[in-house]
C-alpha cells in the first residue's frame, strides 16, 4: 500500500485569532476567474459572462482553488477581473475555511497591480452591474452579458 501526503502551499502567519478561533495562514498563488477556469478544467457549466461576471478567486501552487469572501476586504479583489483574471500573482494572509474552500481576506498583495486600480476596476464593475439589475423585471433572469472567454 502506498500513502501520498499531500502538502498544500498554505503557512500559518502565526497568532491564534481569538474572535475567530483560528489561525491566520498566508496563500501565496494566482488571482484567476473560478467560474471560467472550473469550465477549462472540468467542462463547468460556467457562464460567467452573463451571470457572475468573472468573480475573482485564488488558486495556489498544489492546484487547490480558494473562493474569496466577499466583504469589506474582499469586495474589490473578487470584483476587480478586468485586472486580475489572467493570472496575476500575489499573496493572501488571512483565515481559510476548508470545508468550502474560502479564504477570508485579512491583507492582501497583488504583483504589479496597485489596489487603487483594483479599487477603480471593481467600482466600475459595481457600477455597470448595478445600472443593468435595476432595470431588471421580477422574474427576468438577471442576464448582465460581457466580455467572453
Amino acid at each position: 500500500m502506498i500513502m501520498m501526503l499531500i502538502i498544500p502551499s498554505v503557512t500559518f502567519a502565526g497568532g491564534l485569532d481569538k474572535s475567530k478561533g483560528m489561525d491566520k495562514v498566508t496563500l501565496e498563488g494566482e488571482f484567476l476567474c473560478i467560474g471560467c477556469n472550473l469550465k477549462k478544467m472540468s467542462g463547468a457549466n460556467a457562464q460567467c459572462s452573463l451571470y457572475a461576471q468573472h468573480t475573482i478567486g485564488f488558486k495556489t501552487a498544489d492546484g487547490v482553488m480558494w473562493s474569496i469572501i466577499d466583504n469589506e476586504k474582499g469586495h474589490d479583489i473578487t470584483r476587480a477581473h478586468t485586472v486580475l483574471e489572467k493570472g496575476v500573482k500575489g499573496r493572501i494572509i488571512g483565515w481559510i475555511y476548508p470545508a468550502a474552500n474560502m479564504i477570508e481576506i485579512d491583507s492582501v498583495e497583488v504583483n504589479g497591480v496597485s489596489m487603487e486600480v483594483i479599487q477603480k476596476a471593481a467600482w466600475e464593475e459595481d457600477q455597470k452591474v448595478a445600472k443593468i439589475l435595476t432595470s431588471r423585471k421580477v422574474g427576468e433572469v438577471p442576464v448582465l452579458g460581457g466580455q467572453q472567454h
